[in-house]
């Protein structure tokens, strides 16, 4: 089941760092929200619509036990969009032009201080950086997946997120007054979700489009997002068309995130040996030749049915690329159905967390 997810009010989803009032005073949020956030809230949703069943959560009879999040996308008008792969950057200094262009491996320059023994270089030997908050539309998503193209016009999310500053008084739970004078004065980063004027003088708006199974929800209906549990309003769509790369060759390939993935190793999966870089999934031998991972999001959330925070843990962000190459060539043939739009991720997978597309590597 495919839904669109439109914010009917400011929304608050906190990043991992801590915030205490009194010893902070401003509470950061993000955009797009984790998975589990995702998923928290379809749960919530279901029994919502299903009270009397409410008394079987998180047991073995819990209706919602076989929710699955496959996918999660970003909507602007009437295209869906992925996150910019971070072996896309831009040329420094070049504000104007919203044009990444792809890095490719360096065979020439095989290394051993480092921990992978191949580096990524760019084709021009320019000063280059990457591209904070890109993302692509589907076409051109495809083309990157596929090597049809080396340059790619983004778009950033930031161009249609506002930031909104909420300022609160905590309050004293003896008395149930404001406590302004003790350092209980507090602000916190809301994000509005703008509209924007596209090409065609049409109004873009950004929006959630989720791809699940294993529950069923009405085919419209409102929901309760993040923080204060401002609402949001759904409605079942058509299923989209899965990008695929076309014409994989060779023994290389690479694979993208579009979500976060919780590793067991940091930025490494528990299926590719620390110290050889090798490894083999679901029957695929491979070799780990390269990466480009961007800084760690720390995943939490509070645990409702234990009145406690969840443990902390690091996670890999949307747009980290793997570079692999396959032991024996002949499993090419498999790579797309084993890896594409599929979680890679060592937990929580059926929060939809570690979802990778495949693409072509260069010869």
């Amino acid at each position: 089941m495919f839904i669109k997810i439109e914010a009917l009010d400011t929304l608050f989803f906190r990043d991992g760092r801590p915030f205490t009032m009194g010893s902070e005073t401003w509470a950061n949020g993000i955009f797009p929200p984790h998975p589990s956030v995702i998923y928290g809230a379809l749960r919530s949703t279901y029994f919502a619509e299903n009270i009397d069943e409410l008394h079987k959560a998180k047991t073995k009879e819990d209706p919602t036990r076989n929710l699955k999040i496959n996918g999660i996308f970003l909507n602007i008008g009437e295209s869906i969009y992925y996150p910019l792969p971070l072996d896309c950057v831009k040329h420094k200094k070049n504000e104007e032009d919203k044009c990444a262009f792809m890095l490719s491996l360096d065979d020439n320059n095989v290394i051993s201080s480092c921990l992978t023994q191949m580096l990524l270089k760019s084709p021009d030997n320019r000063e280059v950086e990457t591209v904070e908050g890109g993302i692509l539309d589907s076409i051109f998503f495809e083309d990157y997946l596929s090597l049809r193209g080396k340059n790619f016009f983004y778009k950033e999310i930031s161009e249609y997120v506002l930031l909104e500053a909420k300022i609160g008084i905590g309050r004293n739970k003896q008395t149930l007054t404001t406590d302004a004078e003790n350092g209980r004065l507090y602000r916190v980063g809301m994000n509005r979700l703008a509209s924007r004027m596209g090409k065609g003088r049409e109004t873009e708006t950004l929006s959630l489009v989720i791809d699940f199974t294993g529950l069923k929800l009405p085919e419209s209906g409102f929901l309760r997002l993040g923080g204060e549990g401002k609402a949001a309003f759904y409605n079942q769509i058509e299923d989209l068309d899965i990008v695929k790369p076309a014409g994989l060759k060779g023994k290389r390939f690479k694979l993208v995130l579009t979500t976060p993935a919780i590793f067991e190793h940091g930025w490494l999966p528990r299926w590719i040996d620390r110290e050889k870089l090798e490894g083999e999934y679901e029957g695929i031998k491979l070799r780990l030749l390269t990466a480009a991972v961007g800084k760690y999001l720390s995943i939490g959330g509070f645990d409702i049915k234990n009145k406690q925070p969840k443990p902390m843990r690091r996670a890999v962000p949307p747009g980290s690329v793997y570079y692999f190459e396959l032991c024996n060539e002949r499993d090419m043939a498999k790579v797309t159905d084993v890896f594409n739009y599929k979680s890679i991720s060592d937990y929580n997978r059926e929060e939809g967390y570690g979802v990778a597309f495949v693409g072509g590597v260069e010869d």
